[in-house]
């Protein structure tokens, strides 16, 4: 054996106290049980051979290091141990992607799909197990689509093909040079090719669905199989993202945990005279610097003109204000956002009493949180215990039509939502947020923590303090 887990764990251990959480590619001829036992326990951002990958997911669904706290490691696979035609670099195992492509085929079997058009980027993500794309959402020229039939693995044309080169499990990669076209004939090849026509294709096309192709293109194609029909496969695609495996929930306790750090950070920083726009700045630079990919989103909640705004403004912070940011960080694929609040200034009593309101209607939402709950009835019985404590909805005009939690995953809103309208029956691996809004006059708490649906319950994967911190100010 080159070195055992415990030995290079341990020196990448001592790198992040003096550098912050990163990581490091450890390559193994092979592992021993004892190593992984190391590993995991000297905590996150150790590559490990992709052989183990399962292994290790599986160690940390049923391994706590304390009643309260989770080991946790992040599942990468090195650039060793991998057979010439290997992916290098993939976050997820081949089981895994087995998984997710069987499941998305069972379910096209029961609706007669002969092909899944994957076009939307958080789908294809969900498909490939990686990004073609150049820059997400910040460009649109070079749309990817993946296409997954009733059988098989599944096809990618796109030009990001070298994106996908050693981090995907996706070995069939058809390339294309138009910069200004999409043309449908690229997908009509591969529809094709088996010599026969698809009966039924499914698309993205219902509940928080998107094109990522130009819609004349969809169009191009549908009228080029008139004898095809297409429909939504919306239930598939979030059927299947609303439940999170063993191997996302690894990136998603991580990025809970990176978020909690940056932000109490975050408030040991705050100081007269700062303005919004340097605390998100700030907020985004912590994120990153504890071991973040990337950000997600940074807001602050409050009342004022331009607020919530995704592009900070430079208003200086009032004291005796709660200053609320709500956020989190990116760790691969996957995102957690929650919220945690300060007082810039010593604490009112409103303050403490909207505080305290706010979490006890939390603590009767996590009771009622487990499988067989629907989405609508936890809704209402979030808003009566917001009733029964003494303070107003957060937005009383929006009373019965907004939500009070929702899933989080690639994205950080995805379905199901705690709304009066969402009849969808809560399952285990299901991560949830619960979300209360509290008001009273012109203080308003609107908390967020958020689980992961257990067999029996559930377990909260945002573990920041819920202590309402006072500020110097």
């Amino acid at each position: 054996m080159v070195g055992s887990f415990g030995q290079h764990s341990r020196i990448h251990k001592e790198r992040r106290q003096r550098l912050g959480t990163g990581t490091e590619d450890l390559g193994f001829v092979y592992v021993e049980y004892e190593d992984i036992v190391s590993l995991i326990a000297d905590g996150p951002g150790v590559r490990i051979p992709a052989q183990v990958c399962p292994i290790i997911a599986n160690i940390m669904v049923g391994f706590r290091s304390s009643p309260n706290a989770w080991i946790e490691t992040r599942v990468l696979m090195s650039t060793n141990q991998q057979s010439p035609n290997s992916p290098t670099y993939t976050w997820f195992s081949r089981e895994e992607m087995d998984r997710r492509w069987q499941a998305a085929q069972a379910r096209m079997a029961e609706r007669g799909i002969d092909y899944l058009l994957v076009s939307q980027e958080e789908n294809f993500q969900y498909f490939a197990g990686s990004s073609a794309s150049l820059a997400l959402h910040q460009s649109l020229t070079r749309p990817s689509v993946l296409l997954l039939p009733a059988s098989g693995d599944p096809i990618a044309i796109t030009q990001g093909g070298p994106a996908l080169e050693g981090t995907s499990h996706v070995s069939d990669v058809r390339d294309f040079h138009n910069l200004l076209d999409f043309p449908a004939s690229l997908i009509l090849d591969v529809l094709l090719e088996k010599g026969s026509t698809p009966g039924r294709i499914g698309a993205e096309l219902g509940q928080e669905q998107r094109l990522g192709m130009p819609v004349g293109t969809y169009l191009n194609l549908v009228a080029a199989l008139p004898n095809t029909e297409f429909v939504d496969a919306a239930d598939i695609f979030i059927g299947l993202r609303m439940r999170k495996s063993a191997e996302e929930l690894v990136y998603m306790r991580e990025a809970a945990a990176i978020t909690g750090r940056a932000r109490q950070r975050l408030f040991d920083e705050i100081r007269p005279g700062m303005t919004e726009r340097e605390v998100v700045r700030r907020m985004r630079h912590l994120l990153s610097d504890e071991g973040a990919d990337r950000t997600g989103f940074v807001i602050l909640q409050h009342d004022d003109p331009g607020a919530r705004n995704q592009i900070p403004i430079d208003r200086v912070l009032q004291p005796g204000t709660v200053l609320a940011i709500d956020g989190g960080a990116y760790v691969g694929m996957y995102g957690v956002d929650y919220v945690r609040m300060a007082t810039l200034g010593e604490a009112s009593n409103t303050h403490r009493h909207v505080h305290a309101a706010v979490l006890e209607v939390v603590e009767k939402m996590k009771a009622a949180l487990k499988p067989g709950i629907r989405c609508c009835d936890l809704f209402e019985l979030t808003l009566q215990a917001i009733d029964e404590s003494g303070c107003d909805h957060v937005e009383p005009e929006r009373r019965g039509s907004g939500r009070v939690g929702h899933g989080q995953g690639i994205l950080i809103t995805e379905p199901p939502s705690l709304c009066a309208t969402d009849e969808t029956v809560i399952e285990p691996g299901m991560v949830i947020s619960t979300e209360p809004g509290l008001r009273m006059g012109d203080v308003q708490f609107q908390w967020e923590d958020v689980h992961v649906v257990t067999d029996d319950g559930y377990e909260q994967l945002t573990l920041e303090t819920s202590e309402l911190r006072e500020l110097d100010f």
